[in-house]
């Protein structure tokens, strides 16, 4: 797929995000559900999921949708996640829930950031505190006196 068009599928989806209603049952996987590079869900799941492992996207996406991570704006006084939050909430850990196993694992490139990055993204806290720079930071392993 092409990079561009990968980036405006995935722009889009991030923008419509709540459209989007994450299965709220057990997931069993049939033999065309079976992770497959010719599949074009699995292919932009892996590709996102990929890109989480990069603590520089975490933190573009932070910016960029902060209501989808939890983050309150500065002028809004109510405490509790936006419909949009819970629902990419919901979908992180959906992702979580099957990018874990090793059958789909062995797809990741970087394997280790990447589930590490997703475990996190499992925690409120960590979702609203990814867009503060001492946090990128700290994933990207740089000190700065």
């Amino acid at each position: 797929m092409d990079a561009i068009v990968f980036r405006n599928t995935l722009t889009l989806k991030l923008s419509s995000f709540c459209h989007f209603n994450p299965p709220r049952f057990s997931i069993r996987f049939t033999m065309e559900d079976r992770p497959n590079l010719t599949n074009p869900r699995f292919t932009l799941e892996l590709e996102f999921v990929s890109s989480l492992a990069n603590p520089y996207y975490l933190s573009h996406l932070a910016v960029t949708y902060p209501n989808l991570l939890g983050i309150a704006r500065a002028d809004d006084d109510d405490d509790s996640p936006s419909p949009d939050a819970q629902a990419f909430a919901a979908y992180l850990a959906y992702l979580y829930s099957y990018w874990k196993t090793p059958e789909y694992s062995q797809f990741l490139t970087h394997p280790g950031p990447t589930l590490r990055a997703l475990r996190l993204l499992q925690e409120e806290n960590f979702r609203r505190d990814i867009i503060l720079p001492q946090v990128i930071e700290g994933l990207a392993g740089v000190s700065v006196p």
